[in-house]
C-alpha cells in the first residue's frame, strides 16, 4: 500500500501535500502537510527498532529539557510513526564553525545537561532494549569469522584478531555504567534555532547500555562531526569521572567501522556494504 493511503486509512489524516525528507538504510522519512514527519521502516530489524523507539519516546515524554519527538501516530502493522516536525535546522560542522565561542560553550553545556538527564533516569522495562557490551562484541567476532574469514588475507585476519583481543581484554571497555542511551548522538541529530540547541531527534538506536556510547560521535574527528574539542567540552560539563575512557572508546569505534559495515550489510542484505567493509579491512 502506498504511504499516502496508509496514513489516510490508518490515522484519518487527510494529506494535502507530501514529500520525501530523507532515506536511510533503515527507513524513509516524509514531510506531510508541511507539519508532520512520518517514518516507515524498510526491513524487519528496523521494524523491531521502531517499536522500541516508540516505547522509549513515550517513556521520555516530559522528562528532558531539550525537545524530543512526541509520537502522535503509530501503526505496528505497517511499522510507521508520525510526529510534529521540530522547527529548526540540523546542526552541521559548518554551522558550528560560524558560532561564537560563547555559543559553542552554551551548546556543549546544553548537550551535557541533556545527557545527564537521560543517563540519570530509571531504566525502563522494555523488551530487548538492553545491549550487553561484552556479549555484543563476542557475537560480532564469531559472526565475522563465519562470514568473511575465507575471503580475507592473513594480515586482515590478524588485524581483526588483534582488535577483538584488545577490546575483550580491556576492563576500561568491559566495565561500564549501564544507563539509557540515545546511542547515536551525532551532530546531525541535534536540532538548532538561532545557534542554540532546541531538540534531539532519531532515537532509532536507543538502548540500555554503556553511557560512554553517547560520547563516541561527539569525540569523533571527522568532516561529518564537530571535532574532539567539542566532545571534550561536553565531557567537562558532564563532569565525567575519567575522560580518557570515552576517548579510548571513540578511537576503538573508528577502528571498528569496517566491521560495522560488514555486519550491517549482512543484517540489511546489502552486498555493497559488505564489499565496502571488506575493502576497508584489506587496506588496514
Amino acid at each position: 500500500m502506498k504511504i499516502n493511503k496508509i496514513i489516510e486509512n490508518e490515522f484519518g489524516l487527510k494529506i494535502e501535500n507530501i514529500s520525501v525528507l530523507g532515506e536511510g538504510l533503515d527507513s524513509v522519512a516524509y514531510l506531510v502537510n508541511s507539519e508532520y514527519i512520518f517514518k516507515i521502516s524498510k526491513h524487519e530489524e528496523a521494524r523491531r527498532n521502531l517499536k522500541k523507539e516508540i516505547q522509549v519516546l513515550n517513556y521520555l515524554k516530559g522528562k528532558l529539557s531539550l525537545q524530543i519527538p512526541v509520537i502522535e501516530f503509530y501503526s505496528e502493522e505497517y511499522s510507521i510513526c508520525g510526529y510534529r516536525e521540530m522547527k529548526g535546522s540540523i546542526l552541521t560542522p559548518e554551522m558550528y564553525n560560524k558560532m561564537t565561542d560563547e555559543e559553542k560553550e552554551k551548546l556543549a553545556q546544553d548537550i551535557a545537561k541533556f545527557l545527564k538527564e537521560l543517563h540519570s533516569l530509571s531504566l525502563p522495562d522494555i523488551e530487548d532494549l538492553e545491549i550487553n557490551v561484552l556479549e555484543d562484541y563476542k557475537s560480532d567476532y564469531e559472526l565475522l569469522k563465519k562470514m568473511v574469514y575465507d575471503e580475507l588475507p592473513d594480515k586482515s585476519k590478524k588485524y581483526i584478531d588483534n582488535l577483538f583481543s584488545r577490546i575483550l581484554n580491556d576492563q576500561r571497555i568491559m566495565k561500564y555504567d549501564k544507563v539509557l542511551c540515545h546511542n547515536d548522538l551525532s551532530c546531525n541529530h541535534i536540532i538548532m534555532q538561532n545557534n542554540k540547541a532546541i531538540g534531539i531527534i532519531d532515537f532509532g538506536d536507543v538502548a540500555i547500555t554503556d553511557r560512554d556510547k553517547d560520547f563516541i560521535y561527539l569525540l569523533e574527528n571527522s568532516d561529518e562531526e564537530l571535532g574532539r574539542e567539542f566532545g571534550l567540552k561536553v565531557l567537562d560539563y558532564y563532569n565525567h569521572p575519567n575522560k580518557d575512557i570515552p576517548i579510548l572508546k571513540a578511537e576503538i569505534n573508528d577502528e571498528y567501522y569496517p566491521i560495522e559495515l560488514i555486519l550491517g550489510g549482512k543484517n540489511k542484505k546489502l552486498d555493497q556494504m559488505i564489499t565496502q567493509g571488506l575493502e576497508k579491512l584489506k587496506n588496514m
